[in-house]
């Protein structure tokens, strides 16, 4: 991986500043821009290398000011994606709230707890959190978390549970009003079969 790309929000934040204090080093584009350019735009190639050549002779300050707001709305609007990216992975996390929990256990031993689970309540729908102290995986193919209806009739699939110890979901409000509670882990193999493969790991009921 290049240095480049190891950037942090900090690190954008301040070439901006060091870009906006300096007067920008002009240069001719390479050949083919201003064809490019009049492709996407609908603008003739002469008319934008007349345009451009005019404000720079005629009004220099201020077309290179026009170019440094350019490149900083370019710039803060990377670091506007950045932010909304952290808020996304876990900003809003302090204001989750639990509501329901389940412990599960294997079918056959309902007293041997492997794992809980978590429906956390978001701003929008709710988030279902996996955890299994002793990790879970599948060396034979991959776990899969269910949800499983409390009809005994229905359930989808919310996702694949890494070789981890805790897993997070996102998950619907209809889906929990419609009776979803019952998380199941099982073992699924590579095919073509997206039906659940009946070999359960561990499950239990999401309860209040």
């Amino acid at each position: 991986m290049s240095e480049d790309s190891n950037y942090t929000l900090d690190d954008v934040a301040r070439r901006f500043r060091q870009a906006a204090a300096q007067d920008p080093q002009w240069s001719d584009p390479s050949p083919g821009t201003w064809e490019a350019i009049a492709a996407a735009t609908g603008i003739a190639p002469d008319q934008g290398r007349e345009t451009a050549s005019a404000e720079s002779q005629s009004t220099p300050g201020v077309s290179r000011r026009g170019w440094l707001l350019g490149a900083g709305g370019l710039v803060v609007g990377a670091i506007a994606g950045a932010v909304g990216m952290r808020m996304g992975d876990g900003f809003f996390d302090d204001l989750e709230e639990a509501v329901r929990r389940a412990e599960l256990t294997p079918l056959d031993r309902p007293d041997q707890r492997l794992g809980t689970a978590e429906l956390l309540r978001q701003r929008a729908g709710y988030s279902l959190s996996v955890e299994v102290p002793e990790g879970v995986s599948n060396p034979n193919g991959y776990v899969e978390v269910w949800l499983i209806n409390t009809d005994g009739q229905r359930m989808v699939s919310v996702g694949v549970f890494a070789a981890d110890s805790i897993g997070r979901f996102s998950i619907d409000e209809a889906l929990i009003e419609g009776g979803y509670l019952i998380v199941d882990l099982s073992n699924e193999q590579f095919d073509d079969e997206p039906r659940h493969s009946g070999d359960t790991i561990m499950r239990g009921e999401l309860r209040s």
